[in-house]
């Protein structure tokens, strides 16, 4: 399957400043949730990119007739305005065999220049296209470079897959197409470049010190060829952002849980 034709009625209502969406700097005021009647909110539901930082005129992120968004070419990753604490996060993503599709999905992101070191990736791959085992430490599913998928939950190429992801406090968990393929208590993970099992790891910081907040966003790797649709989250906890994602992120490392 090719890249969809960003062309149609819905096309040119998303995008008449230019015909796509890239990652601009953090921010957020102005933003208005839109919240379901079940206490979702919609990330994106295929008629615009609200809660997303974007930058109509840089052509990098794109939205088709189908109200799908997929990277249109390379370039930034895309964030959430908003920063979030605790939460369940669903989607939908789509690959296609023999397209090297490669992305994920960031979580508690603090520094939008840093995503990789200052937050956490669940990682989306086209495991065959790449020659990885479905329960390799990059596998499609896996919590990237922390925790390898538990089981194999991933359906043909061409087809929907649906994560649901959980970050709550310490506990993170994945599930791919209604499996749970991993489970971590991030309090386990006190000690730079290392895993609670011993294996290492090429994070500089120790993952259990990352702030229990931040930004959420969708990988633009290469402009490689993916879709998503049906993004929400769910709060599970009043608490509230207490950083802005401007602070060094040497000045918000949390203190190791006391055993």
């Amino acid at each position: 399957m090719r890249k969809a034709n960003v062309v149609g009625s819905l096309g040119i209502l998303l995008l008449s400043a230019g015909g796509a969406f890239a990652a601009e700097p953090q921010g957020g005021a102005g933003y208005q949730p839109k919240i379901d009647k079940d206490g979702w909110e919609i990330l994106f539901d295929g008629t615009n990119l609200d809660a997303w930082n974007a930058d109509p005129k840089a052509g990098v992120w794109a939205v088709n007739d189908q109200g799908e968004l997929y990277p249109a070419k390379g370039g930034p990753t895309i964030f959430t305005k908003q920063r979030y604490c605790d939460y369940t996060l669903e989607l939908d993503f789509k690959m296609t065999a023999k397209t090297k599709a490669n992305s994920g999905v960031f979580l508690r992101v603090h520094d939008l220049r840093q995503e990789v070191n200052t937050g956490m990736e669940i990682q989306i791959l086209d495991d065959a296209d790449y020659g990885v085992k479905w329960d390799a430490m990059n596998a499609n599913g896996a919590l990237y470079g922390l925790i390898h998928p538990s089981v194999d939950a991933n359906v043909p190429l061409g087809d929907w897959s649906h994560f649901r992801i959980t970050a709550n406090d310490a506990l993170i968990t994945v599930e791919l197409n209604g499996k749970e393929i991993v489970k971590a208590d991030l309090n386990q993970w006190t000690t730079v470049h290392k895993n609670p099992d011993g294996t290492g790891n090429k994070f500089p910081y120790a993952i259990g010190s990352l702030p229990r907040e931040g930004f959420i966003g969708l990988q633009n790797y290469g402009g490689k060829a993916l879709w998503f649709r049906n993004v929400r989250l769910k709060p599970l906890s009043d608490r509230k952002p207490q950083h802005t994602g401007k602070e060094p992120i040497a000045d918000v490392l949390r203190k190791p849980e006391a055993k």
